[in-house]
């Protein structure tokens, strides 16, 4: 497994066997950085209460909003520090449970289309695709056929090309040099060319949304997002667009490279896949579509997802401002307005915090044996600043994860590649296995 790791992590690793638990790092005209490896530290920041935690906001992104007026108020999801997005409906139950009894975005068929033999390359791709479709089967209420044999798929690939080019501009713009502030720098051109693409393409999917909604509330459960957003009376029509913008884009890669990552530590694993596989198939009859209600007796299948979250995270840390001061331990103190970066990655793949850390070992969250630390698994962040669509990408991952075991073995064959775009994403294309499963009567 740490063959693989590679990039990100081995930069970080290295920071933390140089430098110890604690590491500052500065940059000319960046602020500076503390990185936080240990355990018992990174626990202190999460489990520190305070209403509002602050994130430090992507500085580049934050000057482009501030430059288009004409599209954005504020700055954002992440880069807002007045919590005015708190709770706008991605976490309620209603609307989750609706969604899965709506949406259809687990498509064997579709995956039996793209095979040859019994292999799909450039699996990543529908991966995009089912994440697209999910999170505006949400947020939109409405079905956009991006899984249909006759869908645009075009549209589908340039909008998940333009998010993967926004996440890698926003990371060479925060760890290299901040010349972008002279002068327009590749990385900020880059930028400002895929924010245009994603607002321009989900803008469209919106008004036309707003358009068939107007006169048409037929299931208000599953419209609970998108209604929730548009009657906010607090917020213009231009924080009401860019906020559905952003968790639709937010939402293309973070289900989607998560598909891609549990996928293939499954499939590396035969033993934990004919352990799910039996799971799964004593949830519904055969010949029944799951449903989500189906899912609450699914431990194994939850927990072989969130040992994939401990593993191969897409979110390999956390980024905070400390509100107050700090002491770690004796030796360390930090003031009030301290940027840390909490490692949960490299702390979670440590022996010291997991038994067996190498091995993806779904038991583990059943039966816990010491070491164990489920605080450092975070993908979507802790706290009252985490992720506000955790559950629906929790539920969509298990419906999908389920209706796919229960038809397909998953096969790996080769390795995985990893690269760091701001989020873990994997190296395409990537090739996966399905093999159609022997029908149970």
């Amino acid at each position: 497994m740490f063959e693989r790791i590679g990039l990100f992590s081995d930069s970080r690793t290295d920071l933390n066997q140089r430098y110890g638990p604690l590491c500052k790092e500065e940059a000319l005209w960046n602020f500076p950085v503390i990185s936080v490896f240990s355990r018992r530290d990174i626990e202190a920041v999460l489990r520190r209460s305070s209403k509002y935690p602050l994130r430090p906001p992507q500085e580049v992104i934050s000057h482009y909003r501030r430059s288009r007026r004409d599209r954005y108020t504020n700055l954002g999801l992440v880069n807002d520090r007045v919590q005015r997005f708190h709770d706008r409906g991605t976490s309620r139950a209603n609307s989750t449970s609706a969604w899965g009894k709506r949406t259809n975005v687990a498509r064997s068929s579709k995956i039996r289309r793209r095979r040859t033999g019994y292999k799909v390359t450039g699996f990543e791709e529908l991966a995009y695709k089912m994440g697209l479709e999910s999170t505006c089967t949400l947020i939109l209420g409405r079905h956009l056929g991006f899984l249909k044999p006759d869908s645009n798929g075009s549209v589908t690939m340039k909008l998940a090309d333009a998010v993967r080019v926004h996440f890698m501009a926003s990371r060479d713009a925060f760890y290299g040099l901040p010349l972008w502030k002279l002068l327009p720098t590749c990385a900020y051109k880059q930028l400002i060319e895929s924010e245009d693409t994603i607002y321009s393409i989900i803008s469209e999917i919106v008004e036309a949304t707003i358009q068939e909604k107007r006169n048409d509330a037929k299931d208000e459960s599953v419209e609970a997002v998108f209604q929730s957003i548009l009657k906010q009376k607090s917020l213009d029509l231009r924080d009401k667009k860019a906020a559905i913008v952003d968790f639709i884009a937010a939402g293309i890669h973070t289900l989607g490279n998560t598909l891609v990552f549990l996928f293939d530590l499954i499939g590396r694993n035969p033993r934990v896949q004919a352990a799910l596989y039996e799971e799964v198939c004593s949830l519904a009859p055969p010949g029944c579509d799951l449903t989500i209600d189906d899912l609450r007796n699914a431990k194994y299948l939850r927990a072989c997802i969130n040992e994939s979250f401990r593993v191969i995270p897409t979110t390999p840390c956390i980024a905070r401002i400390l509100d107050e001061p700090i002491e770690f331990g004796e030796e360390y103190h930090l003031a009030a307005g301290t940027v840390v970066i909490l490692h949960t990655w490299i702390a979670g793949l440590s022996e010291e915090n997991f038994k067996d850390a190498a091995n993806f070992m779904p038991e583990r969250w059943l039966e816990p044996v010491a070491p164990h630390s489920p605080l450092l698994v975070a993908p979507f962040g802790a706290g009252r600043r985490i992720c506000p669509g955790k559950r629906f990408v929790e539920l969509a991952l298990q419906l999908i994860l389920a209706k796919i075991i229960r038809e397909f073995d998953i096969v790996v064959d080769g390795e995985l590649g990893l690269q760091f775009q701001f989020i873990l994403a994997p190296q395409a294309p990537v090739s996966l296995g399905f093999r159609d499963r022997p029908q149970k009567i």
